[in-house]
């Protein structure tokens, strides 16, 4: 630990990343005085043109990876990052998406590289770089200390809820290592712990993804890809049915022996619903108010509001089986009377610890489940399944120009 009494402190490599640029541009600046009010003279003229070369490309714009995000600020990068720590797996799902996944040196849960690997699966030239980098929940100071990372992808005010972290420890590494990005609470519209609490604000996945576009120094990749979820949006916007015609839809999380039954509203704030929320479908569960994110419930308060479709959360890993589960549903004397079991509208999802790439296909895959007459019937999914490849008009949005874009051809 660095001694906070020392006089001449030697600059950590925040110190670094924060002023080297003005440090250099200072440097530049001082080398630009010209003699301009004197007749030239072909020296004078030669000096006279290498300041005036030198001042344009002072005043050139510098390559900018800066972005702001409550509760953390600005933060900015002297250069992109290559080495970068994750904790939540919608940031590696980012990286990825931004053909930068190589960068991501630590992620928690490896079924998000399962799913996320199901999606892409069809996608030439698309990897998850970063599937071998997942380990346990949680974190050490001195994890990150021996990682030594660039930028750390997570939000330091829910950084200080977890064990043996504090707010004095958020501060030692943002200093001595990297900064901190990230916006947790967005991701339900949680309340945010009650120091942070002031002026806490909340971000849409694709407002967190534009901020860690600009870290990178991606700017061109996350616009395209943007463009191609507008699209998405407006095509789901134009054909999904009147509310009036829309199914009532239990989205869950099921264990596959039925074990614990979790329910989650349908159309809540957030991004765990990014995919569900623009499909508009009736929640099953309306207005029952939840302690938190989600609910516990037991398969007699599943039939209580009897949905039309059930959603099944983690179902493409290896989390549940899912064939199992649905025969097991089929089985259980309360499950078996299920309006959803008995119509065969159990359908599979991913994970609701999505980035952008799995929200594309995760918000086409739900549409074809809800609303197959607008945009085409789901085929199922059978254990071992990847992700169906739809021909190019079943498509609900170009699959073939997100892989362009990740692999870096954005005007192809």
């Amino acid at each position: 630990m660095g001694d906070d009494t020392t006089q001449d402190k030697i600059p950590t490599r925040r110190d670094y990343l924060k002023y080297g640029g003005a440090i250099v541009g200072g440097g530049l600046l001082a080398g630009c005085a010209g003699n301009s009010d004197q007749e030239s003279t072909p020296t004078d003229t030669a000096t006279q043109t290498t300041a005036q070369e030198s001042e344009t490309a002072t005043t050139t714009p510098e390559p900018s990876y800066t972005a702001e995000i409550s509760p953390v600020g600005t933060v900015t990068l002297e250069a992109p990052p290559t080495n970068v720590f994750t904790h939540f797996p919608w940031f590696p799902d980012m990286a990825t998406a931004l053909g930068q996944g190589e960068t991501v040196n630590y992620l928690w849960w490896d079924g998000t590289a399962a799913a996320l690997e199901y999606f892409t699966a069809g996608m030439d030239g698309v990897e998850i770089a970063w599937a071998d980098q997942a380990r346990e929940y949680g974190f050490t100071k001195e994890q990150l200390y021996e990682l030594d990372s660039d930028i750390h992808l997570v939000d330091p005010a829910w950084v200080t809820t977890e064990d043996n972290w504090n707010q004095a420890d958020v501060n030692e590494i943002a200093n001595n290592v990297g900064p901190w990005f990230g916006n947790y609470y967005s991701c339900y519209h949680g309340a945010s712990p009650e120091k942070w609490a002031d002026g806490y604000e909340y971000n849409t996945l694709w407002e967190l993804f534009n901020g860690v576009a600009s870290l990178y120094g991606e700017r061109s990749r996350y616009e395209a890809l943007a463009a191609v979820h507008d699209h998405l949006l407006g095509t789901i916007e134009e054909r999904r049915p009147p509310e009036s015609e829309r199914p009532t839809v239990a989205y869950l999380s099921i264990q596959t022996d039925l074990s614990a039954i979790y329910a989650l509203h349908l159309n809540a704030p957030g991004y765990w619903n990014s995919h569900t929320r623009p499909l508009g479908a009736v929640d099953a569960f309306g207005d029952q108010e939840f302690s938190g994110p989600f609910k516990r419930i037991d398969m007699e308060a599943l039939l209580e509001v009897d949905p039309d479709v059930i959603l099944a959360l983690w179902t493409v890993t290896e989390t549940v089986d899912f064939e199992q589960m649905e025969q097991n549903l089929r089985d259980d004397p309360v499950g078996s009377e299920l309006t959803a079991v008995q119509n065969d509208q159990m359908h599979v999802q991913g994970t609701r610890w999505q980035g952008p790439l799995m929200n594309l296909f995760q918000t086409e895959m739900t549409a074809k489940q809800l609303y197959p007459e607008q945009f085409g019937a789901w085929p199922g999914y059978e254990n071992g399944d990847v992700y169906p490849e739809f021909s190019s008009d079943q498509q609900l949005f170009d699959h073939e120009r997100v892989a362009d874009i990740i692999r870096g051809d954005i005007d192809a």
